[in-house]
């Protein structure tokens, strides 16, 4: 071989190898509603670096935390689920308070229980769902009370 044949295949395998570091590269991390990262982003991750992040207040992460650069593509990132607003007017439609809280408005996280009763005067209604009522990303099955 050559000093020239062997010049080309130098500059061959250098093109590849920076080639393939680029490829491997990922840009800023995805955005997700409701959360962000805990830390600044960056225009450009190296393979390999990781990113964690964390849901508003009250709403419930779903998924890792944390996602990491693999192949110039980010794993998949998590999403934040939504929480129940309870407020006094939808209580008050459907006849209903709250068990053991004195409040005009709660917020529920997902996956929480909260206990309603019908208002003193008012009954279960015949096909009413339970008074123990689960948020399911930000919407609750009430009980109805007439």
């Amino acid at each position: 071989m050559t000093l020239h044949h062997l010049m080309i295949i130098f500059i061959l395998w250098s093109s590849y190898t920076v080639g393939q570091e680029e490829v491997g590269k990922c840009g800023p991390p995805p955005a997700i509603n409701n959360g962000d990262t805990i830390s600044f982003t960056l225009p450009e991750y190296a393979p390999g670096s990781q990113v964690e992040y964390r849901c508003q207040k009250f709403y419930v992460l779903e998924g890792s935390p944390i996602v990491t650069c693999r192949n110039g593509l980010w794993t998949k990132e998590p999403t934040c689920l939504e929480p129940c607003t309870i407020t006094k007017e939808m209580m008050m439609k459907n006849n209903i308070e709250f068990r053991w809280i004195d409040a005009e408005k709660v917020y529920s996280r997902t996956g929480q229980e909260v206990e309603f009763s019908c208002i003193q005067g008012f009954h279960t209604a015949p096909s009413s769902p339970p008074f123990r009522a689960r948020c399911q990303e930000g919407k609750i099955d009430y009980p109805r009370c007439t």
